[in-house]
């Protein structure tokens, strides 16, 4: 399996359209995904370069503020365009702004026919429509802005059962506040599809994960039980996760027979306990490979297993590929050297 800096060839160029009226934070947003993308790739291979460039573009013509964040240049059509809507006031202001904006129609046409991404966030749908990338295609607008959006968007199918959605390399969202889940989406279907996933551990939310890491950092699990057999049982297998796995023990402090506990343990969670159990230290395993300098010898033993063979068969097992390739693949971590600094 190649390395992540072996997985881009190429730099992958973005444009973030830039105007009047553009939402600033939903754009800034954007940058800061891409940004964390260039950060990850230089803290793993330094001496590589940026594997992804972006320009402001700027409807009207014109430069866009030099306060804005900057990126290497770039040249040619873009792979990926992202347009962050605008703050208008009614339908009808919206409407006006599309039209001041027809100058980039040209060009999210050109960037979708050549098999790039485009990703229209908020209202900004509005525009894509005008363009003729919504027809026959569906997408998610917000609420306030339904009737101009499908005003520009003839045979755009909408829907109303989530926030954002992909058709056909096209991405709709109902609120600016997307926009870091939508660009991370975005970069999986891209060559720094492996960045993104990094991006995407540190940036969006994981119940699992802040558990996890709290426990790593406090070095023991939170106590406190609620009601209930199987959760008793559960919380055992948290609280005790480091050491030997016993049915028994387990079975007691849920104060039912091992072999009830199975039963209804497999019923409730879709797996004995043990195969619960073995998730847990996964995913302990995975924080800490991603974010310590730690051996793997050191994050089998760290899990519970004294065994590190049979440690990188369960976690290849649960995560497809051994403990190294997956630290090489979502290493969050620069060089012990480079973060502590020359000595």
């Amino acid at each position: 399996m190649p390395s992540p800096a072996k997985a881009v060839h190429s730099l992958l160029r973005v444009d973030i359209l830039w105007g009047p009226e553009v939402m600033a934070g939903a754009a800034l947003a954007v940058v800061d995904v891409l940004h964390f993308i260039n950060l990850v790739s230089a803290m793993r291979t330094p001496r590589v370069p940026d594997p992804v460039a972006w320009r402001w573009w700027c409807i009207g013509g014109g430069r866009a503020p030099r306060s804005l964040p900057q990126s290497a240049p770039c040249r040619g059509l873009a792979d990926l365009v992202v347009v962050p809507g605008w703050h208008a006031q009614s339908g009808p202001h919206l409407e006006q702004i599309v039209a001041r904006a027809s100058p980039a129609l040209a060009r999210l046409e050109q960037v979708h026919a050549a098999g790039g991404l485009v990703a229209g966030l908020f209202n900004a749908a509005a525009l894509l429509g005008e363009a003729g990338l919504l027809h026959g295609r569906c997408a998610v607008v917000p609420w306030a802005f339904v009737m101009p959006v499908r005003r520009h968007s003839a045979g755009v199918s909408l829907l109303t059962d989530r926030s954002w959605t992909v058709d056909d390399r096209i991405w709709t969202c109902d609120s600016p506040v997307l926009a870091t889940e939508v660009m991370i989406d975005m970069l999986r279907h891209t060559p720094v599809a492996e960045l993104a996933q990094s991006a995407a551990h540190v940036y969006l939310h994981s119940e699992a994960r802040q558990q996890v890491s709290m426990q790593v950092v406090q070095g023991e699990q939170p106590r406190g039980l609620p009601a209930g057999a199987l959760e008793r049982a559960r919380r055992w297998l948290e609280d005790h996760m480091t050491e030997p796995y016993s049915l028994t023990a387990t079975a007691q402090a849920a104060a039912t027979s091992a072999r009830t506990l199975l039963r209804h343990f497999a019923g409730a969670y879709g797996q004995s306990p043990l195969d619960y159990l073995h998730s847990l230290r996964v995913a302990r395993a995975r924080v800490l490979l991603e974010t310590t300098y730690v051996s793997v010898e050191q994050v089998a033993q760290m899990c519970g297993y004294q065994d590190t063979g049979t440690f990188r068969r369960l976690f290849a097992r649960q995560t497809g590929e051994m403990p190294a390739a997956y630290r090489a693949r979502y290493s969050l971590r620069t060089s012990r050297k480079r973060w502590v600094g020359s000595v």
